[in-house]
């Protein structure tokens, strides 16, 4: 590969990354001027990290510092593309240029540094990430436990609530409930409307579950859990949320 395509793409990768000095900016300057692809590569690139960092996930994070070597992993990658170009239009196959290939390597190494999307925006979550959020009643993606007065000796339940913009998550660990059901949760709210959230079968082993009701978590005042027939076999008061 000769210098000059090395030395492209690296001017590239710096201007995507805002990391080009004086001497650098005056010599991508000069190369944009008999090169017009240069500017419009660099304007494709650019486009796609802003939609990665519009993308970012509303809840916080620890972000890990940028990696020293983020410019050799970049060129690196840029380089094994510019040899497949070449190789593939030996062979008759057009390829989009270098610069757009390396594309995937630096949206790689944004993805690495904080930004979920692509597989990780896809990956179910673990069951305790709302843990990590804490505040009071009502927090947005915040775990809030509650205490459950059961009806039955034998019957314990445990559990919280989660706000959403979109609503109350219910979430529930029950043991003791053997008889099949079926069951259902109600959240009731400040009028004392009831608020769906849900039903579930009965089983000799621990029943876990995750319900959803379209009911703000600061309107909710109660959760019951009802049998078939209606009766309250658990009921929890709330505390209001703010």
């Amino acid at each position: 590969m000769s210098a000059s395509h090395d030395r492209r793409a690296e001017l590239i990768a710096a201007a995507v990354g805002d990391d080009l000095d004086d001497l650098e900016a005056a010599e991508l300057r000069a190369l944009a001027a008999s090169d017009p692809t240069i500017d419009a590569e660099i304007a494709e690139l650019r486009a796609m990290t802003d939609t990665l960092g519009r993308n970012r996930p509303a809840e916080p994070w620890l972000e890990p510092p940028t990696a020293p070597d983020l410019r050799a992993r970049i060129l690196d990658a840029t380089s094994n593309s510019e040899r497949q170009q070449f190789g593939m239009q030996r062979f008759g196959v057009q390829r989009r240029s270098a610069g757009l290939a390396a594309a995937a390597a630096i949206v790689g190494v944004v993805v690495g540094s904080g930004i979920v999307l692509g597989v990780d925006a896809y990956r179910q979550q673990p069951t305790n990430a709302s843990a990590a959020i804490t505040g009071p009643p009502g927090t947005l993606g915040a775990y809030e436990e509650v205490a459950f007065t059961t009806s039955v000796s034998d019957v314990d339940i445990e559990g919280g609530l989660v706000a959403h913009t979109w609503g109350t998550e219910t979430v529930l660990e029950m043991d003791g409930i053997s008889d099949r059901g079926p069951y259902e949760v109600v959240l009731v709210d400040r009028s004392g409307a009831e608020r769906p959230s849900g039903t579930f079968l009965g089983s000799d082993v621990t029943i876990e579950c995750r319900m959803n009701a379209a009911v703000l978590r600061q309107d909710v005042t109660d959760i019951e859990i009802r049998t078939s027939g209606g009766a309250v076999l658990a009921r929890a008061q709330l505390p209001t949320a703010s």
